[in-house]
């Protein structure tokens, strides 16, 4: 039996001397060798951060776009009256190119996104192209996710003495009276998109007297308003400046003022609701009267304790009279008196024949009767 040969093994490569003398190189004091390429990559950095003409790309999101010259485009006759609102203005993606010495300082607004509407030269959709500022300091814009927004533009109008009226609810605190409540001011100028403007036929205050504190003497509130049509429905607000006349000042709420006054309550004075005596033989059994205390509101509170009861202006004349009998007796109304709860009372006058005359007629009648 023969033995089989082994297999002849492949002849190892000869190491040649460029490829050992790289190896010892690399392998010998390995450690150090890093550090050094450490310390090369920083200083690689150290030196690029020095460079200050650097261009780097930096992103910001969620920019906003500013609106200018609406004032020069109101001053043209014009006024958007929709896409301008906070949704299209924001949200917007930002992509600069920036020196490497400001990357750290520049913020989205360094590049001033913006729209121009003294652009804006008639009425309809208008496109609007959104601006940037580049500069060699801070850099150029190279990108935005919103280059454009379409507005539609209308006429801006101005109409002056629009009249105010204050709509009063609620009910009063008891025990007090208040005169009638008057705005200031009572007319309004307004402007605004010429859809609009021309519809306004009223300024309402709401005006709710329940709110009110319990207080004698003047009070002036300031309250929110709406604007109405002639049916008196609301018209809205937005796009539409109020202001009181020929100051072009916008306000928000207009003041109302109401004077409150305490009210108390005086006797009617019964002996002067009458005059005149009844016919011969009769007599004035008892007199009612309703209401027998009156309210009255004074301006001058010291009034109240100076005036005990309220008369007649004219006493009802029972003059001659003969049955009972009902009548209207008007009021004199004291002075400086703002408020009197009736002026006039119902005076009910019971009459009978007086008591001697009865006693006569009794045996007489009986006499007759025999």
């Amino acid at each position: 039996m023969s033995i089989p040969e082994k297999p002849e093994q492949a002849p190892q490569r000869e190491k040649t001397p460029v490829f050992q003398h790289l190896l010892a190189v690399i392998t010998h004091n390995w450690g150090w060798k890093l550090g050094c390429l450490i310390a090369a990559i920083f200083l690689w950095g150290g030196l690029i951060m020095q460079d200050g003409t650097l261009m780097r790309s930096k992103v910001f999101n969620d920019v906003t776009i500013n609106v200018i010259n609406e004032d020069v485009l109101m001053r043209n006759g014009y006024t958007v009256v929709s896409g301008l609102s906070p949704e299209n203005l924001s949200g917007v993606r930002m992509r600069v190119d920036v020196p490497q010495r400001v990357y750290e300082n520049v913020q989205a607004s360094t590049y001033n996104a913006r729209v121009d509407l003294s652009r804006i030269q008639g009425t309809g959709r208008q496109t609007l192209q959104v601006l940037t500022t580049s500069s060699s300091t801070y850099g150029t814009v190279l990108d935005l996710t919103v280059t454009s927004i379409e507005v539609e533009v209308e006429e801006y109008v101005i109409r002056s003495r629009i009249p105010v009226r204050v709509a009063t609810t609620g009910k009063l605190h008891e025990g007090l009276y208040a005169a009638a409540a008057t705005p200031d001011p009572i007319y309004v100028a307004i402007a605004g998109p010429k859809s609009r403007v021309d519809n306004v036929a009223r300024c309402v205050v709401p005006y709710d007297l329940s709110t009110l504190p319990y207080t004698v003497g003047t009070e002036r509130t300031a309250l929110p308003f709406r604007l109405e049509d002639r049916l008196e429905n609301e018209i809205p607000q937005d796009r539409i400046t109020v202001s009181p006349l020929n100051t072009g000042i916008r306000i928000d709420s207009i003041t109302v003022e109401q004077t409150f006054y305490e009210l108390s309550s005086l006797p009617v004075d019964v002996d002067s609701l009458l005059t005149g005596t009844p016919a011969e033989g009769y007599e004035v059994v008892s007199i009612s009267v309703d209401p027998s205390q009156v309210r009255v509101a004074f301006s001058d509170q010291a009034d109240v304790t100076s005036i005990e009861a309220l008369y007649a202006s004219t006493p009802a004349d029972i003059n001659g009279l003969t049955a009972s009998k009902s009548m209207t007796v008007p009021l004199l109304r004291p002075t400086d008196a703002k408020y009197i709860g009736v002026s006039a009372v119902t005076v009910t006058v019971e009459i009978a024949p007086a008591a001697g005359e009865e006693a006569e007629a009794a045996p007489a009648e009986q006499e007759s009767g025999t």
